[in-house]
């Protein structure tokens, strides 16, 4: 559920909320919420093994022990019973013995929380209807604008605890980066700047942009209307989903990354040579930064990208985007002659450009890896341009690569599966291509698909296998999800759609809270519905010990929606557990602390976590289910989008800026997050911004809910207290 829905919209009262008492993490639900449609089933644990063993839980499991409550007041929707999950065994996978609870029969907009009535606890808040996670998605895509480079960070586009100049564009950084072979020598400088952080380090790497660069343009693709021009960027408003204009950003970098080889080839990466301590505003950080440069991996990563999105600009009104689409496709063709001179006609492929003197990730790819990129790119280039001499190319080599030649289509190598799937949509691919890919995909259902899911193999109910909870795992449990969308919208086993569609949600539902940690695998989405969030987030910024540590504990605090790597059975810190020696699920730990205990094995983000979890969310809005209209007490104006909390967190003491379309007479209520009525105050607001303070600096730390009530609707803002 979104934060902004859960507060009772009592327009004619002052009677104070309901809602539990008393909430437990044992009850675990889409913080966020469900469609009116949607099967909805929480999953209710009590932990046998693993970090939280010695705490226990039984629930009710008595007939109709269970109850959908509306938040507003209490009022019973619907009552149902317990189902034992393998005959009360435990899973392995989380250490957890379960029961699941399905109330997919509730449809009715609105806001709610499950209740155990032998227990006399609740669960947290959830809401029902159309638009539950349209503002997620906002705060998922903002988090690149905060990972971009030589660009300022300044209100109104962020908060001003998040406020930091642009950065890495001093001497010898990202305007004028040397040659990491010839560091001391001027006359190697190019300029190399926009672009990306990559993860939580300041490199920027041209091989880690084909997964999420093609998965987001894709998703776009698929559902163009999606993506909004209203997410508080600096390009919002200007005509184009603001999903985009963060796109060209990082394509804009490409585009100098090419220029810069003077042979229509790619550099491979740019950044830092070493690990010093440098401040956490990344303004500060005055190390020089190095480029490696052209690589075979990394030109065939340009042409696959380039030939793609030089499609979806082309789309769009402007003329001025549609030239710019034209010039990624021209820049995709040349990057693919280079590529086939520098790796002889796709038969040699540089695999070792990167001595990681840039610190610290590995850019290289393997020969196998560069020969399945070169087949999307030549899927791209075909579709682009129609020219027979890709599909020359495909057919010579698509059953050379993954997944083809394993016949195994998981949840890696994304942007290589969706290509070979559209190349065999294509009317005039090759048929026997055609029948080979569709096949394979046809015969998938027990990888990560619905055959798990029939067999009740997860108790959490989003299969992945125990190897697939490594570094990243967060990364495979979108795509795990997004293969299952790929059956729907490719036309593949058509009576299974809505079952492919079921399954894909419940990853989502897994990456919402309907886990062991009960966890959104997001960072600080508590303004936005999250009830409990990630924390801490290894990143340059957003360090240990700094302002920005901790979303509920620190001045600042990471901002919102950030995903992170997530559980990791193979962490490499023995001694540190939890997230070492940990059921798969539960490896992870809410911590950022660097070497020598390594955090970010766990807890680092990255643009392919987020790339995925974008495709994700947004195909699965795009299907949505509709809902009814919501009636009662719910049926009015919501003001929450004009709303907002500075600064935030505060101290007890702070203003809420409030955009009016008229005048008159209102109400601030401050209350818990039980909804007890804690403060009061009469207003007069005017037509346009307002400034409204409040003072209720005596309450504790936590987290309270400010509701503005006018003549024309009521909004809710989360507040937190420090």
């Amino acid at each position: 559920m979104r934060s902004f829905l859960v507060l009772s919209l009592l327009i004619s009262s002052l009677s104070l909320w309901s809602g539990p008492s008393k909430t437990t993490e044992f009850i675990k639900v889409d913080q966020f919420g469900y469609f009116c449609q949607s099967k909805k089933i929480a999953v209710i644990a009590d932990p046998q093994a693993g970090f939280n063993a010695s705490e226990t839980f039984s629930p009710g499991l008595g007939n109709n022990q269970y109850q959908v409550r509306r938040w507003d007041n209490d009022q019973v929707v619907f009552s149902g019973t317990l189902q034992v999950w393998n005959n009360g065994n435990t899973h392995s996978q989380s250490g957890d013995r379960g029961w699941w609870f399905d109330f997919s029969s509730v449809t009715t907009p609105g806001t709610y929380y499950l209740y155990d009535l032998a227990n006399q606890v609740g669960s947290f808040r959830f809401e029902i209807g159309d638009q539950v996670y349209d503002e997620v998605l906002r705060q998922a895509v903002r988090m690149f604008f905060y990972q971009r480079i030589n660009f300022a960070k300044n209100i109104p586009y962020v908060d001003a605890k998040w406020v930091d100049a642009a950065c890495y564009g001093g001497p010898n950084q990202d305007k004028a980066a040397r040659s990491r072979y010839d560091k001391s020598n001027s006359a190697t400088a190019r300029d190399l700047s926009g672009g990306w952080f990559d993860a939580g380090d300041p490199n920027k790497y041209t091989t880690f942009t084909f997964d999420p660069l093609l998965n987001m343009l894709e998703a776009y693709r698929l559902n163009p209307t999606v993506f909004k021009d209203n997410y508080n960027i600096p390009e919002s408003g200007n005509g184009i989903p603001d999903l985009l204009d963060e796109i060209k950003w990082e394509l804009d970098w490409l585009k100098r990354m090419q220029d810069a080889t003077g042979t229509n080839g790619f550099m491979i990466k740019v950044g830092v040579d070493n690990f010093n301590e440098v401040p956490a505003l990344p303004s500060l950080d005055t190390r020089p930064r190095y480029w490696v440069g052209e690589c075979t991996s990394a030109t065939i990563t340009g042409a696959a990208i380039f030939a793609c999105a030089g499609q979806v600009y082309k789309s769009l009104a402007d003329p001025t985007l549609q030239a710019y689409g034209q010039d990624l496709i021209d820049r995709a063709v040349k990057a693919w002659a280079r590529a086939l001179v520098t790796t002889q006609n796709l038969s040699t492929f540089e695999t070792a450009c990167d001595d990681q003197n840039i610190t610290s990730g590995d850019a290289d790819r393997d020969a196998g890896s560069q020969l399945g990129n070169a087949v999307a790119a030549a899927i791209y280039l075909f579709e682009a341009t129609g020219n027979a001499t890709y599909k020359t190319h495909i057919d010579a080599h698509y059953d050379k690569i993954r997944p083809v030649n394993e016949n195994y289509w998981h949840p890696y190598n994304m942007g290589v599966c969706f290509a070979l799937l559209k190349y065999a949509g294509m009317p005039n691919a090759t048929l026997a291509a055609v029948s080979k890919i569709r096949s394979q995909k046809a015969g998938m259902n027990y990888a990560f698909s619905i055959n798990n899911y029939q067999n009740k193999s997860d108790l959490y109910r989003a299969h992945m296998e125990d190897w697939a909870h490594h570094w990243g795992s967060n990364n495979i449990r979108s795509n795990s999800g997004l293969l299952n969308l790929d059956f729907i919208h490719f036309g593949i086993n058509t009576p299974q759609h809505a079952l492919y569609r079921e399954v894909a949600e419940q990853y989502l539902h897994w990456l919402h809270g309907v886990n062991p940690l009960t966890m959104v695998m997001l960072s600080n989405m508590y303004a936005y519905g999250g009830e409990k969030c990630v924390n801490e987030l290894y990143h340059h910024w957003y360090k240990d010990k700094s302002d920005w540590d901790n979303a509920l504990t620190s001045p600042k605090g990471p901002p919102p929606g950030y995903v992170t790597g997530g559980p990791n059975k193979d962490f490499s810190v023995k001694t540190i557990s939890p997230p070492a020696a940990q059921p798969p699920q539960k490896s992870y730990k809410d911590w950022n602390f660097s070497w020598p205990e390594n955090s970010w094995e766990i807890s680092e983000p990255a643009i392919y976590y987020q790339g995925a979890y974008i495709a994700l969310l947004s195909r699965i809005i795009g299907a949505g289910a509709g809902c009814s209209p919501a009636t009662s007490l719910e049926d009015v104006a919501r003001l929450d989008t004009r709303m907002q909390i500075v600064p935030q967190p505060n101290q007890g003491v702070f203003t809420l800026v409030y955009e009016a379309e008229e005048a008159g007479p209102s109400t601030l209520r401050l209350r818990d997050v039980q909804g007890r009525l804690l403060w009061e105050k009469k207003v007069d607001v005017l037509s346009g911004e307002n400034r409204l303070e409040v003072m209720v600096n005596k309450v504790p730390s936590g987290v309270y809910l400010l509701e503005l009530q006018t003549e024309s609707g009521v909004g809710v803002k989360k507040v937190l207290v420090r």
